[in-house]
């Protein structure tokens, strides 16, 4: 077979870059919109831009209680899930007993699949846990509504799981 003249290889070589790069851009679209759960737009948000005063003044009321929260994930039970461990301590470091605690957690890759829980009381004073489906490593989110003391405290974080 005989060599292609340059007026046919430096076009095609050309065409062939433009190819792959569509190629590339389209594979990587389809691996971005695949997953439905990847991305969420928050639930109501419009009512939570309308609620907005209510939610600094909840904001204050947490700096007010003082209250502090510290969360573990624990080891996996026998089908994969993982004891989410929560101690609540009010401003003088007394355990708070008694509280009912809520709980909605969820990876940061798969923002849609939002688990909510509700924590029942410890081992120890102020620790409350519940079985949580935490089952792969990365960035979860966690929103815990501690209400005692005829008082609802908020706290929202993020932890890096790694294991």
């Amino acid at each position: 077979m005989g060599k292609l003249p340059p007026h046919i290889v430096w076009p095609g070589f050309v065409v062939a870059l433009l190819g792959m790069s569509i190629t590339m851009g389209t594979i990587t679209v389809l691996a971005a919109t695949r997953d439905p759960a990847s991305f969420a737009v928050i639930d109501d948000y419009y009512e939570k831009g309308l609620r907005w005063d209510e939610h600094k003044a909840q904001l204050a009321q947490n700096s007010e209680l003082g209250w502090e929260v510290a969360v573990e994930v624990g080891e996996p039970d026998a089908l994969g899930r993982r004891p989410l461990v929560v101690m609540v301590l009010d401003r003088e470091g007394v355990p708070i007993e008694g509280a009912r605690i809520e709980a909605s957690i969820y990876h940061h890759a798969a923002a849609k699949r939002v688990e909510t829980l509700t924590l029942e009381p410890g081992a120890l004073p102020g620790q409350y846990q519940a079985q949580a489906d935490i089952t792969r490593q990365g960035l979860w989110q966690i929103l815990l509504t501690v209400s005692a003391r005829g008082k609802s405290f908020t706290n929202d974080r993020t932890l890096d799981l790694k294991w």
